[in-house]
């Protein structure tokens, strides 16, 4: 399934449901990115974010810090 085409908000509900994905970082604003990691924390759900190189080095802390640690970077 690719999760790319999959609305921002319907992502966040898969998260809070506790279930992890892979999503290309490329694909959505870094707004969306962050409120992904925020859900990604409240049910300890894991998110592998790909094609990340859009980002900036402080954008990637900013995720990491929002999803306290439930969020993976993967080239």
């Amino acid at each position: 399934m690719r999760f790319e085409s999959i609305a921002t908000d319907e992502l966040i509900r898969i998260a809070h449901a506790g279930l992890g994905f892979k999503l290309s970082a490329s694909s959505k604003p870094l707004a969306d990115l962050l409120r992904i990691a925020d859900a990604a924390k409240d049910k300890g759900a894991t998110i592998t974010f790909t094609e990340f190189d859009n980002l900036s080095e402080y954008d990637i802390k900013r995720i990491l810090v929002a999803s306290e640690g439930h969020v993976l970077f993967d080239h």
